[in-house]
């Protein structure tokens, strides 16, 4: 867990300097590495597949999670130079709500094996 414990980290460091482009690469390879915990190859498995209906509320976070880092990472890493972009922003790259969920479930499975 050492690589997920610096991405947090990282993560934090990112927020509290105002880093919303690192914040949201961060999060996406967040999201890539921690699938194996869960017994997934990938985030969509984790977030369409990962304990059934009996945790309807894990996984409806972890669909918003999978969708909206999804969606404003992979447009801002691939999407190149225009006349006038936006910048990310704040409101943009908040994934806390979900990250806490997502994080909560990690300890709970790391802790029962």
């Amino acid at each position: 867990t050492s690589k997920l414990v610096q991405l947090c980290i990282e993560i934090n460091i990112s927020h509290e300097n105002e880093c919303f482009y690192a914040i949201a690469s961060l999060v996406r390879t967040m999201m890539d590495h921690i699938p194996p915990i869960f017994g997934c190859s990938n985030f969509d498995e984790v977030a369409n597949n990962y304990g059934g209906s009996k945790i309807t509320s894990f996984k409806r976070s972890m669909q918003n999670l999978s969708k909206s880092a999804k969606n404003i990472s992979d447009r801002n890493l691939h999407q190149q130079i225009r006349k006038r972009e936006p910048s990310l922003n704040a409101t943009q790259t908040d994934f806390s709500n979900d990250i806490d969920v997502l994080l909560q479930e990690i300890v709970a499975i790391l802790a029962s094996s």
